[in-house]
């Protein structure tokens, strides 16, 4: 299986530029353009970090932007949240944030209390995306009723295996330690 994955694309309410002189929108559009050669791919993945402000305007044109790409291989698309974005605006734009190739909405199975969480399978491979936000915050936390969810979910075999996708690590990092050496 090929996945194309994606993160932190920041994308902002407008196609201008931002304070630091670049468009996020304009990079995607290339990315995207260099990678139209890209054969053999089952999956687009996007990690968190869809908005640079949580802006529906920037979830729309995600949308748009990665959905043609999808739309042309016939392939899915898989989005979760990171800590920039916002739940409200994502749901608005991006459903469960599981696509079909034609911008449906494809889940199988989701959590919305509140993170948002989905399952769908692709050629026997099981892709759940997780969500690690915390508002206002730039650290990541799995809940306990998302982690519940998700244990239900893993308790049937997929298969071909689950992929899991998340913005945040999913570990516990001891920065103190790392500062002092």
């Amino acid at each position: 299986m090929r996945i194309l994955h994606l993160s932190d694309t920041h994308l902002d309410r407008t196609d201008a530029p931002n304070r630091r002189g670049v468009s996020a929108t304009a990079s995607l559009r290339l990315m995207l353009d260099e990678l139209r050669h890209l054969q053999g791919l089952d999956a687009v993945v996007v990690t968190g970090d869809l908005a640079d402000d949580g802006a529906v305007e920037a979830y729309t044109t995600l949308r748009t932007l990665i959905g043609a790409y999808a739309q042309v291989r016939n392939i899915p698309v898989f989005c979760t949240t990171g800590n920039h974005d916002e739940r409200e605006a994502f749901a608005k734009v991006l459903g469960s944030g599981h696509l079909a190739a034609d911008g449906t909405d494809r889940a199988e199975s989701s959590f919305d209390a509140p993170e948002r969480a989905a399952v769908s399978t692709v050629a026997g491979r099981r892709f759940v995306t997780l969500d690690s936000l915390v508002p206002g915050k730039v650290y990541g936390r799995l809940g306990r009723a998302q982690l519940e969810w998700l244990r239900e979910v893993l308790r049937a075999p997929a298969e071909r295996g689950t992929v899991l996708a998340l913005h945040h690590p999913p570990v516990a990092l001891d920065l103190s330690a790392t500062q002092q050496a």
